[in-house]
């Protein structure tokens, strides 16, 4: 029998054996599994920041960083379109986590403006987020077809001397900035030219204020086609403007004026009484003109002459109780109609173009000096006499309390040299009673504060005008008015035709409002003023606060400065009450006026409305003319 050697194999051997054995991988190609990737660092806003923000508000953002082993936060930034104000963001560099806050520019070149937002995490700027916000203003406040007029000087580039120029139209504005179309009409002594509106923008701030551009489709108008506007919203209806140019365009155009926007609510045909007064310049000898009358649209388009009269007044040189007549054409897609009138003074037919306001308001413009040898350049209003034509046969049917304001030219030869304001009662017998006026001409260095008497006597044919012999109580004969009645409540229309030398030699054209009770000054108020001295012009528009029981005010106005626009200046004033009846005496202050503290006379219509005039003349050599009336805010919670 054989011995059998047993051997002793190592367990671990054995098994490697036996996984051999059974077909096993060896141990040496086993790797173990990559580590798990580092998490990746992120960024995110949270909460989602809103899409849109009104101009005056604010908005905080917060993002936060994700697996960011350094805590470095986030870094934020702004983009917009180029050339504009982004607004602001603080801080620039915040935790992650923690609110920055964004604040939008004062004020857009229209109604809305892209801002992007970017938060970039501070340790990897490839990491970042996007939020666009659409900033919006308050372009709402102006809807539909407005009627834009105003009356300034124009530099005349050649001569360096400063003319009159007038300016009307009809724009449409869609309420989200943009103006969709419009036409207007154009004068000074050297042109009248009638223009497509071609677009254009506007914006409105939360105070009220803001700007108005239209672009022509004529290159000599405004800043090669471009005329840009200051706005003070008083309500959807209403905004009062002046002339500023655009300081970013390479051209100037030498044009400062004020005025107003009016929202259109008739287009119908015209019919019956119109009295009407317009000022401006005669174009061939370029002296002062005044012009006014009452039309009667007796027929479809035709003026017969019967009810009809007219008045005018060139450089002193009355021409009275005319006969006037022709015809007005039908209404035009945008409520613009065209007079020609036929009067015995004018040596060649007169054309004004209207622009239709309402049933009783259209804006006045002369169009019949297309190339310098028409009649006149001049700009005013018609008020719609309607059922009322035809009734004015005595003296009761002129009477009440009145606040009324006259703005023209002296004699001297500049333009803008005449200032009128003040109050008085027709007391429906042919008298004036309570009266009293505060006037100056720049030119003459007339001046004027002082109570007056007078007397009225009425057309007995109907037309309503109105012929008046004023007295002051010291120095005898004052101004010549005639007086252009309107009936309905509207107000009568004014002509100052100054002819004799301690009347002051000037024309001017003007309203008489009706006074109403309370006598309040005190709240919310648009205003706009023009402010001149021998040929220089400051016009301004914007808002102001009145403190009715300190008797202070305190605004902010846009103004054009020997035609250099400067908007956002502080204005500040006093008032105090007076003996005369709706007559106060105070200041008021701008940095821009020529002559500062400005005294000044407030007379007050109504809580709703009134004027100012500038007293200090003799001391300043400056006179001044201005309008304020109550203001809407544009939007719950704006100023």
């Amino acid at each position: 029998m054989s011995r059998r050697r047993w051997m002793v194999v190592p367990l671990a051997a054995a098994m490697a054996l036996s996984f051999a054995a059974c077909g096993g991988g060896s141990s040496v190609n086993v790797q173990n599994p990559p580590p798990p990737p580092a998490p990746k660092l992120s960024i995110a806003f949270n909460p989602k920041p809103i899409d849109s923000l009104p101009v005056n508000g604010t908005t905080t953002l917060t993002a936060v960083v994700s697996e960011d082993s350094s805590n470095a936060g986030v870094d934020w930034s702004l983009t917009c379109q180029t050339g504009s104000n982004c607004g602001s963001i603080a801080p620039i560099h915040t935790d992650s986590g923690k609110p920055t806050t964004y604040t939008p520019p004062a004020s857009l070149a229209g109604n809305q403006q892209t801002v992007n937002i970017v938060a970039f995490a501070t340790a990897d700027h490839n990491q970042n987020v996007l939020a666009p916000i659409t900033v919006t203003a308050f372009g709402g406040a102006l809807k539909g077809t407005y009627v834009i007029q105003t009356n300034g000087i124009y530099l005349d580039p050649n001569t360096q001397a400063s003319l009159p120029y007038e300016f009307a139209g009809a724009i449409v504005l869609d309420g989200n900035g943009l103006v969709t179309s419009g036409e207007q009409t154009y004068t000074n002594p050297s042109k009248s030219v009638s223009d497509t509106i071609t677009g254009g923008s506007y914006y409105v701030g939360p105070d009220g204020r803001g700007t108005l551009t239209l672009d022509t489709a004529d290159q000599g108008i405004g800043q090669q086609g471009v005329e840009t506007f200051a706005i003070t919203v008083l309500s959807a209806s209403r905004a009062l403007v002046a002339r500023l140019d655009n300081p970013n365009l390479s051209v100037v155009s030498n044009e400062s004026a004020t005025g107003t926007l009016d929202l259109q609510t008739s287009k119908a045909q015209l019919s019956a009484g119109y009295a009407f007064v317009v000022t401006g310049t005669d174009v061939l000898s370029l002296s002062p003109t005044v012009f006014g009358g009452v039309l009667n649209v007796d027929s479809p388009n035709a003026i017969s002459g019967v009810g009809s009269i007219a008045d005018e007044d060139v450089d002193g040189t009355l021409f009275t109780k005319a006969s006037i007549s022709g015809a007005v054409t039908s209404p035009d897609a945008l409520g613009a109609v065209k007079f020609t009138l036929t009067a015995s003074f004018a040596p060649s037919p007169i054309q004004l173009t209207g622009y239709i306001v309402d049933a009783t308001h259209i804006g006045l413009i002369e169009s019949d000096n297309a190339s310098g040898t028409g009649f006149g350049a001049t700009g005013g209003v018609a008020l719609g006499q309607g059922s009322s034509t035809g009734t004015f046969k005595d003296a009761s049917a002129f009477s009440g309390e009145y606040v009324f304001g006259i703005f023209g030219q002296d004699l001297g030869g500049f333009p803008a040299s005449l200032s009128s304001a003040g109050v008085f009662t027709a007391d429906g017998l042919g008298h004036f009673t309570d009266g009293f006026n505060d006037s100056f001409q720049t030119d003459f260095f007339i001046l004027y504060s002082r109570a007056f008497t007078g007397s009225y006597s009425v057309d007995p044919g109907g037309t309503g005008r109105v012929n008046s012999s004023v007295k002051y109580k010291k120095k005898g004969d004052g101004p010549q008015y005639i007086f252009y009645l309107t009936g309905n409540g509207n107000p009568p229309l004014i002509l100052d035709n100054d002819v004799n030398a301690k009347g002051g030699f000037g024309v001017g054209a003007g309203t008489a409002y009706p006074t109403s009770d309370p006598i309040a000054f005190s709240g919310e108020y648009g205003l706009s003023y023009t402010q001149s001295s021998f040929g220089s012009e400051d016009d301004a528009s914007g808002g102001m606060t009145v403190d009715g029981v300190g008797q202070t005010l305190s605004g902010t106005v846009d103004t054009d400065s020997f035609f250099t626009p400067v908007p956002d200046t502080g204005v500040t004033g006093d008032f105090a009450a007076t003996t005369v009846p709706r007559r106060f005496t105070g200041s008021l202050s701008n940095e821009l006026l020529l002559f500062q503290p400005a005294a000044v006379a407030y007379y007050i219509i109504d809580s709703n409305h009134g004027l100012f005039v500038e007293t200090d003349g003799l001391e300043s050599g400056v006179l001044a003319l201005g309008y304020f009336a109550t203001r809407t805010p544009v939007c719950p919670g704006c100023p």
